[in-house]
């Protein structure tokens, strides 16, 4: 079976998630994807959770907030391409997203706002383990659910647990939906009146014992907390298998994005694999700074430092106040060999990762490649170059 282009893969699906290990181009793999696909003509968003910023300096903007910002049109002008469609952006604001998810499932204003004021709240919605995934999530499915963009590219954290996102919903359902927690916040009979558990009369003799250490005013604010947060408690749960239901559909597609670096391949696999186990539409591989072979394999064999050296000098050198010695040239000559040997055995290494991931992936995975390039892609130029080599565009290097 011949394998799927990039393009072809991304091709009416909604929503496209980059994940893998940190560090391997995530955010510039996201917004290529973004590009390309609003060059193509479709109205697309790219959220990225990445507080590098990383993803607004190449879109050419100065900064992202939590609120969807259209990049500007005269930034495709730069590359010398009209766009058929529109790309808009955003980054993740943690605290800003669970203030959402509050205001849309809390409906009495007053006990929103007692929340939102809440200093357990605060540490709630920013620190505690599993949030900023669970944000991530919930504003996703915000996002799809509205139906403003035909495309969400979603750039995922850059943490060794690339796929926690996934659980994240359901661990926030299954943690306030434990008899622990409804103890706490759930309404209970005690001695013929209601109360939330934790306030009940037979628990007195606990509270007098926890105010010792935490003190009153602690209790009050959890008191309030659990109370004003019922409400949203009792709805994680169902917007959790709402969410998970929207990652498993043919709407969504996640690529692993990797480089070739034999670790690195280990931890992809492993993150197919897990994709796999949860029945999630899995596209492919894209193995980002592939070291490619500039020479044929003797061309190497047969160079030398005078050579090269009396070739150089046969060169008119404008910016130079004197020519260079033989020496000198003999000297750089070396150094150009010495680079490209290191190079090509880069190239053979990689080339040996990748022909390893293909027997271990399978002929029917799709896998894409983009060769090393020797500076960062910070700009919409640099995009553009990641564009044609990723969805193989005139101007683009066979993949190896």
């Amino acid at each position: 079976m011949t394998r799927k282009t990039i393009g072809d893969l991304i091709e009416g699906r909604r929503i496209v998630v980059c994940v893998g290990s940190g560090g391997v181009g995530k955010t510039t793999t996201s917004a290529v994807l973004a590009l390309h696909a609003a060059m193509e003509g479709r109205k697309v968003l790219v959220l990225t959770i990445d507080p590098a910023r990383r993803l607004a300096n190449s879109l050419g903007v100065s900064e992202l907030d939590n609120d969807e910002r259209q990049i500007p049109l005269e930034q495709f002008a730069q590359i010398g391409v009209e766009p058929k469609g529109e790309l808009w952006a955003m980054m993740l604001d943690m605290k800003r997203s669970f203030d959402r998810i509050v205001e849309r499932n809390v409906k009495d204003p007053k006990a929103v706002e007692r929340i939102l004021n809440n200093k357990l709240y605060s540490y709630f919605s920013t620190s505690l383990a599993g949030t900023q995934e669970y944000s991530a999530m919930e504003r996703l499915y915000e996002l799809h659910r509205s139906g403003d963009y035909d495309l969400i590219v979603l750039d995922t954290p850059p943490t060794i647990h690339a796929l926690d996102f996934l659980d994240a919903p359901s661990r926030m359902a299954e943690a306030v939906e434990s008899s622990a927690l409804q103890w706490l916040y759930k309404p209970s009979v005690a001695a013929g009146k209601f109360g939330f558990g934790l306030f009940n009369i037979g628990t007195s003799y606990v509270l007098k014992t926890l105010s010792r250490f935490t003190g009153g005013e602690m209790l009050d604010e959890l008191r309030v907390f659990l109370k004003s947060l019922s409400p949203l408690f009792d709805g994680f749960g169902d917007r959790a298998r709402q969410i998970r239901a929207v990652l498993g559909s043919q709407d969504a597609l996640f690529f692993v994005v990797t480089s070739p670096d034999p670790i690195t391949v280990d931890e992809a696999r492993f993150f197919q694999n897990r994709l796999d186990d949860e029945s999630i539409p899995f596209g492919g591989f894209i193995v980002n700074r592939v070291h490619a072979p500039y020479l044929p394999p003797d061309g190497l064999d047969e160079a030398s430092s005078s050579e090269l050296a009396d070739r150089m000098d046969a060169v008119q050198l404008d910016g130079l106040d004197a020519p260079p010695e033989p020496d000198e040239l003999r000297a750089l000559g070396q150094r150009m060999i010495d680079n490209a040997t290191e190079f090509q055995i880069l190239a053979t290494l990689d080339a040996q990762t990748l022909r390893a991931l293909r027997e271990r992936a399978g002929s029917r995975v799709t896998i894409a490649t983009v060769p090393f390039f020797s500076r960062d892609i910070h700009s919409f130029e640099g995009l553009n170059r990641v564009r044609q080599e990723l969805f193989a565009l005139p101007g683009s290097t066979p993949n190896p």
